[in-house]
């Protein structure tokens, strides 16, 4: 009889063990990593097939958006470079700068205009207003002059493009992080389904019959 109960025991042990439990951290784990692929892991195909193309669909906007904006990135210099002879190897704030102002002329009366208000006539600081204009005056070497309002106006236009692409290329991986996020709790809840589902439950008792002077043992599985 102590064989026999153990051997119950012994089964009840394995049968628990056999259930194909699914891990909930490797599915949230397969889905960081790949989102969909922890669906796959829980077998659930239709969700996976979701999120996988919503993946493929991010990272080719992603990178044809980057494409898009190194194109008008060469487009704005090569037209700041044959309209105002601007090196190709700017920093992109001297863009920045050329693009508010229509002049290097221009730029400078509002430098001076600035300093002299602060430095003269507020701060009475010559020294901070000499520092101030060596900082930030465009020296003649530097100039820029757009000639007219239209070459200005493109250069803005190819600019924004520029700006744009940029803004985005942001939402673009803002929402590869947010598919990501979706399909890692999306996996957990389908892995804690599916072990649910699929739960193994044994129980094993044994209890006396008075009548019959034995022992009765009882063992069921369900899956």
């Amino acid at each position: 009889m102590r064989k026999f109960v153990i051997v119950l025991i012994l089964l009840s042990i394995v049968f628990s063990l056999s259930a194909q439990q699914k891990s909930i951290r490797k599915a949230m784990a397969f889905s960081a990593i790949l989102p969909g692929a922890g669906e796959i892991y829980t077998k659930n195909y239709n969700k996976a097939a979701v999120f996988l193309a919503v993946e493929a669909a991010t990272i080719f906007s992603y990178f044809r958006l980057k494409n898009e904006r190194q194109w008008a990135m060469d487009s704005y210099k090569q037209f700041a470079y044959s309209v105002t002879d601007v090196p190709k190897d700017s920093e992109d704030s001297y863009y920045q700068v050329i693009q508010n102002y229509f002049s290097s002329e221009r730029y400078n009366e509002n430098i001076l205009r600035d300093a002299r208000n602060y430095f003269i006539i507020y701060t009475n600081d010559p020294v901070g207003y000499e520092e101030y204009l060596d900082k930030y005056l465009v020296p003649e070497d530097q100039s820029w002059n757009w000639g007219n309002d239209r070459n200005w106006y493109k250069f803005r236009g190819l600019r924004r493009d520029k700006q744009d692409m940029e803004i985005y290329m942001k939402f673009a991986f803002a929402a590869a992080i947010l598919n990501r996020f979706i399909s890692v709790v999306d996996s957990a809840i389908s892995a804690k389904r599916c072990n649910k589902q699929g739960q193994t439950i044994s129980k094993f008792s044994i209890y006396p019959d008075i009548f019959k002077k034995e022992l009765k043992v009882r063992y069921e599985y369900k899956f």
